[in-house]
C-alpha cells in the first residue's frame, strides 16, 4: 500500500523554519531542507508529526502562502528589520499570554473600581511638549518618588531592576519577566529578537522584560534589562505600543525615528545623571574602555548602553562605542542551566506580585474559577496554586 505525500509549497516551509524556533532539532531542519530542495516529499504521517513539533496548526501545510499573523503589536517593533510573518512562535506565544492576563485584569480593576493610571499618555500632555528630556527625566523620576541617580546608590543590576519594578508596581503598572514560553523550558526566547514589550492599557499597563542571558557574565544582557524596563516605562509616558528589538546598532533604522529617539534620550536621563556620570568617569584613572565597564557596574547597566552615553555627553567615540558594541555581538549567546531556586520560587518572581494576588483574591471570593487561575498563573493544579499563593503571601 502507497504511503499518502504531499508536497509543501517552499514559501510554508521556509516559514516553518523561522518561526518554529528551538522547538525543532537537527534532524527535523534537515528533514525540512530536503523538501525544500526537493530531494523528497514529505508524508502525511511527517506533517503530523511537525504539526505537532512546531505547535503549527496541521492545516497550514497545504496553504499556498503563509498565514498572515493578525497581532497589531508586532507591527510596533522599535527597529524596522523584519516583518510581520516572521515572528516565532515564542514570541507570539509570550504577547497572547500577556494580552490574555492585561484582559483579565483590565477587567478585575474596573470592577473593583480602579481609576485610570494618569502616567499613561501623560507625555502628550501640552505643557510636556516643549520640555526638554532632562526635564521630562525628572518628571517621570518625580511621579515614581524617585532621586536622580537613584540606580547608582544599589548593590547591583538586580537590586535596581528589583527596586524599579517595585516602585512601577506601587503605581499600578504589571512587570513580568520570562526566558521561555510560559512553563516550557524548551521553549526558549531569543534576546536578538526582541527584549521587551509594553502593552498599553489604561487600568492594566503590562511590560514584558526578556530575562534570557548571554554566556559572557561581563556582558550578560541582563545588565541591559534596567535599560529594556525604563526604556518601556517611557513608552507607556508617551502611550505608544511597542516591541522592544534594539540591539544598539551604529545607524539603526527606527520605524518611528523621531519617537524613539526621544525615548532614548529620556531613558538616558533617568538611568544616567549626567553630573554623576561626568564626575565618575573623570575620578577614573582607567582607559576608556575599562572605565565603560567600571560606570556600568556603578549604574547597573549594560556597557554598551553606558559607552553610548558616554558617546553623547562628550566624553568618548564612535569608535569606543563599536569597539564595545562588537564585544558585546561576539559574546551573546544562550546560557545553559545550571540549576537555580525552586521552581514555585522562580514562577513567583517572573509574575508580577499585584497582578498575582488580584487573581488569587478574586478565586479566593469566588469570582474566578480556579482553572482560570491555573491558566492566569501558569500553574497545572491545585498544589501548584497553593505553592505559589504560599509565596505571593511571603513577599506581600
Amino acid at each position: 500500500m502507497a504511503t499518502a505525500t504531499f508536497k509543501v509549497n517552499n514559501d510554508i516551509l521556509n516559514w516553518v523554519l523561522q518561526i518554529a524556533g528551538t522547538q525543532l532539532n537537527s534532524e527535523w531542519i534537515n528533514k525540512i531542507n530536503t523538501w525544500i530542495k526537493g530531494e523528497k516529499t514529505p508524508t502525511i504521517n511527517q506533517l503530523k508529526n511537525l504539526s505537532k513539533k512546531s505547535q503549527i496548526p496541521f492545516g497550514n501545510f497545504f496553504l499556498s502562502q503563509p498565514p498572515r499573523v493578525e497581532m497589531p503589536l508586532l507591527q510596533f517593533r522599535t527597529i524596522d528589520n523584519s516583518g510581520i510573518t516572521d515572528a516565532s512562535h515564542e514570541l507570539l506565544s509570550t504577547i497572547d499570554a500577556i494580552q490574555l492576563r492585561a484582559a483579565w485584569l483590565e477587567d478585575y480593576r474596573i470592577k473593583e473600581g480602579y481609576s485610570k493610571i494618569a502616567f499613561i499618555g501623560m507625555g502628550n500632555k501640552k505643557k510636556y511638549r516643549s520640555a526638554s528630556y532632562k526635564e521630562i527625566a525628572e518628571e517621570i523620576l518625580k511621579y515614581f518618588d524617585l532621586v536622580k541617580g537613584w540606580n547608582s546608590t544599589l548593590k547591583s543590576n538586580q537590586n535596581a531592576f528589583n527596586f524599579l519594578r517595585k516602585k512601577l508596581s506601587q503605581k499600578g503598572i504589571v512587570t513580568e519577566t520570562g526566558s521561555f514560553v510560559g512553563n516550557k523550558t524548551r521553549d526558549s526566547l531569543n534576546i536578538n529578537e526582541f527584549r521587551a514589550f509594553v502593552l498599553i492599557n489604561k487600568y492594566a499597563p503590562f511590560i514584558f522584560i526578556n530575562t534570557k542571558d548571554s554566556k559572557n557574565a561581563r556582558l550578560d544582557s541582563k545588565n541591559a534589562r534596567l535599560f529594556s524596563l525604563v526604556h518601556e516605562l517611557v513608552h507607556l509616558w508617551y502611550e505608544k505600543t511597542e516591541i522592544f528589538n534594539y540591539n544598539f546598532q551604529t545607524n539603526p533604522q527606527y520605524l518611528n525615528k523621531k519617537l524613539e529617539q526621544q525615548v532614548n534620550k529620556i531613558s538616558e536621563c533617568i538611568l544616567f545623571d549626567k553630573d554623576i556620570f561626568v564626575k565618575a568617569w573623570i575620578e577614573s584613572n582607567d582607559l576608556a574602555l575599562d572605565k565603560i565597564y567600571e560606570i556600568a557596574k556603578k549604574f547597573k547597566t549594560s556597557p554598551i548602553a553606558t559607552a553610548i552615553t558616554a558617546k553623547n555627553y562628550g566624553l568618548i567615540t564612535q569608535r569606543v562605542v563599536d569597539e564595545v558594541k562588537g564585544e558585546t555581538t561576539k559574546n551573546v549567546a544562550n546560557r545553559k542551566n545550571k540549576g537555580g531556586p525552586n521552581f514555585y520560587d522562580t514562577l513567583a518572581y517572573r509574575i508580577d506580585i499585584n497582578f498575582a494576588t488580584s487573581v488569587i483574591n478574586s478565586t479566593e471570593a469566588g469570582d474566578t474559577t480556579y482553572l482560570d487561575a491555573f491558566s492566569l498563573l501558569n500553574v497545572k493544579n491545585m498544589k501548584g496554586y497553593d505553592s505559589l499563593k504560599q509565596r505571593v503571601e511571603e513577599k506581600m
